[in-house]
């Protein structure tokens, strides 16, 4: 399997105004969303925008093997921080406990009126594990008691 078959790029262009396509300072900022080919085993696309005060998140549902371009509005202007994440079933058997098969790192751009700025995520597959902690019971030793606590010194004492 190639490489660009094991790591999907999503490309999102920031586009807030460039020459005659100037919007007006008071409407938010926008994202277009581009993909250049959907991996075969990604049926849903979320991008999340998380600026201050607000967090915004969108779902597309997407065909594997085809391309993508898609606007997206209302985004916070300021530092915004934006992570993607893939699915396999289609948008409306995702929650927010569904666990994606492909995520993003964070990737924080600063989003102004009147500026372009790129924002690339790089999709990774979603590894899982399941961790268990083991504690070993060991004495706690306090400073200034009388009884000395192995290998800690004559002034520290068990609890």
């Amino acid at each position: 399997m190639r490489l660009h078959s094991l790591c999907a790029s999503l490309a999102l262009a920031l586009a807030t105004g460039c020459g005659s396509d100037l919007r007006p300072p008071d409407e938010p900022a926008q994202v277009v969303l581009a993909i250049a080919m959907v991996p075969a085993d990604v049926a849903c696309i979320r991008i999340t925008a998380t600026g201050t005060g607000r967090i915004i998140a969108r779902e597309l549902d997407v065909s594997p093997g085809g391309a993508l371009t898609e606007s997206f509005g209302g985004l916070p202007l300021g530092s915004v921080g934006f992570v993607g994440e893939a699915f396999a079933g289609a948008c409306d058997s995702v929650s927010k406990s569904t666990v994606p098969s492909w995520i993003s790192d964070r990737e924080a751009v600063t989003l102004a009126l009147g500026r372009l700025a790129n924002v690339t995520l790089t999709m990774h597959r979603n590894g899982r594990a399941k961790v268990a902690f083991d504690f070993a019971d060991e004495p706690a030793c306090v400073p200034g008691a009388r009884t000395a606590c192995p290998d800690a010194g004559a002034d520290v004492a068990p609890m």
